[in-house]
């Protein structure tokens, strides 16, 4: 996609220039360790843990992403922690993993490649697990479902608001920016790619401005400005490149009746709603995306149909996703997947910090008394909120399933958040 196309559509949003807040700072070695303080305090808190994995994907001499893996004792398991029954057949990428962490049980972990082929846990304490690789065979669908979770999860969001919205939160865009890596590097295994001039072109610039950020004066808002845009243009060419891929190998033989509704699945989480249509093409997604946004309040992502029949398709052979999937995808309008499982997620952002603190201090990961603590089951209240998260997130499902079928006029708003 051009970026002056790109900007002749976003300008219908009306904003002029950019606003940025939130900078990275320069931190000291005893700014760390002041923080580190803060972290062993909260991290108290803390439930027992069987070990403790991170996961260190490099480029060059950059990072791409740090994800840390924390396995938990089932004995330890609150109402938040879902067994690995229960986490298979949500799919467990869309459900459990957060931007930059994963929280579950060892029999997860041990089939963690499936869900993310880019994984490559690393082992930092407690007890060593046995990690399992997909078949051949199976490689290609669990990228595809990687690439699809990624892109419904916040990548398109992201970039879009960026754009639109031009209220740039400075330290949250460079570190997203950043992991753009992984969608590109994806994207590129399921083509088959070795090269992708732009993409790559694109990347190294980015790695460029973050490395080099405090030396940049201020062209380093003028560069930042163009990588977000860019950014946005390289993800609508990454959606066209796979669509076409799908219709060009034939990954599944499709076998739809004309005269059927294809799925035009509607998956929806916390904030995030997905809608998948016919004729797609990089600039009726960006219009109608705007046009939602401006209508119902509401970000919602617009990809190739082909995506969510790639999807559906592919579940017939594997029967762990397949329950799920058609919770996701129907033939007969829309659908949605209301189950979310949280996880524990505070305790394992503490847990994140301080194992980064003590990288940036240049620290043992040995084992640590901070991580052998223990934690009172979940109180009435988080319950209480639990339950509030899925009320709240039919009541929105419903609004969003009838202003798309013509049922409701979109002007009225959709459901408050709470």
């Amino acid at each position: 996609m051009d970026q002056n196309i790109c900007a002749e559509i976003v300008s219908k949003v009306g904003k002029d220039s950019y606003s940025f807040s939130n900078e990275p700072v320069r931190v000291s070695e005893e700014g760390y360790k002041y923080l580190m303080e803060d972290m062993i305090r909260e991290a108290k808190r803390l439930a027992g843990l069987l070990s403790i994995y991170m996961d260190e994907i490099t480029f060059g001499y950059s990072i791409s992403q740090i994800k840390l893996i924390v396995v938990y004792n089932a004995e330890t398991c609150d109402e938040n922690n879902l067994k690995f029954d229960q986490v298979l057949r949500t799919i467990g990428t869309r459900n459990i993993v957060d931007e930059d962490i994963l929280s579950l049980d060892q029999k997860l972990l041990e089939n963690i490649p499936k869900f993310d082929c880019l994984l490559q846990p690393q082992w930092v304490m407690g007890k060593k697990l046995n990690i399992l690789h997909p078949s051949a065979g199976e490689i290609r669908f669990f990228n595809i479902s990687r690439v699809l979770d990624l892109l419904c999860s916040g990548f398109l969001r992201d970039f879009f608001l960026w754009e639109a919205e031009r209220d740039i939160k400075t330290r949250e865009a460079l570190w997203k920016l950043k992991r753009l890596r992984r969608l590109v590097d994806l994207a590129k295994v399921i083509l088959r790619k070795e090269e992708a001039p732009r993409w790559d072109t694109y990347m190294e610039t980015v790695y460029t401005m973050c490395d080099q950020w405090f030396e940049m004066g201020i062209e380093r808002y003028r560069m930042l400005m163009w990588t977000i845009r860019e950014g946005l243009c390289i993800l609508f060419d990454l959606i066209s490149e796979l669509a076409l891929y799908f219709d060009r190998a034939r990954v599944v033989n499709l076998k739809t009746d004309p005269n059927i509704s294809i799925p035009h699945g509607l998956i929806v989480t916390d904030q995030i709603a997905t809608l998948f249509i016919n004729d797609w093409t990089p600039e009726m997604a960006l219009d109608k995306m705007i046009w939602y946004r401006q209508k119902m309040g509401q970000f919602i992502t617009v990809l190739p149909a082909s995506f969510a029949l790639q999807l559906y398709e592919y579940t017939k052979g594997h029967n762990a996703f397949s329950r799920y999937i058609k919770s996701c995808f129907t033939t007969e309008g829309i659908s949605g997947n209301m189950e979310r499982s949280y996880i524990s997620l505070e305790r394992a952002k503490i847990l994140n910090h301080y194992l980064n603190f003590k990288i940036k201090l240049g620290m043992s990961l040995d084992d640590d008394t901070i991580f052998h603590c223990s934690l009172r089951d979940g109180s009435t209240l988080a319950k209480a909120a639990n339950m509030m998260n899925v009320q709240k997130n039919k009541a929105r499902l419903k609004r969003i399933q009838h202003v798309l079928q013509g049922e409701e006029d979109p002007a009225s708003g959709l459901v408050e958040e709470g």
